[in-house]
């Protein structure tokens, strides 16, 4: 039983991740990122959570054809996050949201923290890309 346990609980940790990058990547409502920083943390998580699984448990079989596909969606997802890159600041900030003396809600804007989320995700990329160098 814990056979088959295990590898279905990874498939759907894997498809949940890829699934996530790709609807941040192309969607157009709420679910699409706002900011370049929520791509690059999709893509990292998206490549390095597929050369984990190829490293810890080489698919086989029909697995293998899966773990292609797989890479495939990625690929679509990154073609959709490469699309969309000019678009998005950033950094997206949320506006604080305080009540007013009169008990009416006030949002006040917050400075962008472009540089930091920058270094953030240069930082993350190189982590992801030490991680996959490992696995390979």
């Amino acid at each position: 039983m814990i056979e088959i346990l295990i590898p279905a609980v990874v498939a759907l940790v894997v498809a949940w991740i890829i699934a996530l990058q790709v609807v941040h990547a192309w969607s157009t409502g709420r679910w699409a990122a706002t900011e370049r920083y929520r791509l690059v943390v999709d893509a990292v998580d998206s490549i390095v959570i597929l050369a984990l699984v190829r490293a810890l448990a080489a698919p086989v079989g029909l697995w293998s054809w899966a773990w292609v596909l797989a890479v495939a969606i990625v690929g679509f997802g990154l073609a959709g996050a490469a699309l969309r890159w000019r678009a998005l600041p950033w950094h997206a900030p949320k506006p604080k949201r305080s009540l007013d003396e009169h008990g009416a809600t006030v949002e006040t804007a917050v400075a962008p923290k472009d540089r930091r989320r920058q270094v953030q995700a240069g930082l993350y990329g190189a982590v992801g890309v030490a991680i996959v160098a490992l696995c390979w």
